[in-house]
């Protein structure tokens, strides 16, 4: 059985939230995109969190040492049966560097997801180039 077209703007839209939270709420906002034992990886960076209090810390940690950005997402393809999914979509990290915005990273987010009783979260993240 494959998604549902709800199961579908479901998953975009907190793939979206997680954009959102990651440039403008607490990194405490992070707890309702990830589940309790996710994983996750940014290649680039050698980071890899595994559960929910480490990648919480990694957003706090970060947070004051990053200029102001944008997560910016694109070409998303979602695929998944019951309730179970995968994501890919690409990603433009937009900063403002002494007044002028600037694409500072790109990549791709290879996702896992799972649905819960609180709805889609993200079990694994894989950030890559």
């Amino acid at each position: 059985m494959a998604l549902s077209l709800e199961d579908s703007h479901a998953i975009a839209q907190l793939l979206h939230r997680y954009c959102h939270n990651a440039d403008y709420k607490t990194p405490e906002a992070m707890r309702a995109i990830f589940t309790a034992d996710a994983v996750f990886e940014i290649g680039a960076m050698n980071v890899r969190c595994e559960g929910l209090d480490a990648i919480l810390a990694f957003f706090t940690n970060t947070r004051g040492a990053l200029p102001p950005s944008q997560h910016v997402i694109n070409n998303l393809v979602i695929e998944g049966d019951g309730d179970a999914a995968q994501s890919c979509s690409y990603l433009q990290l937009v900063s403002t560097i002494e007044g002028a915005p600037r694409i500072t990273m790109t990549g791709r987010y290879m996702d896992t997801l799972r649905r819960t009783a609180d709805g889609w979260r993200l079990a694994q993240r894989m950030v890559t180039n």
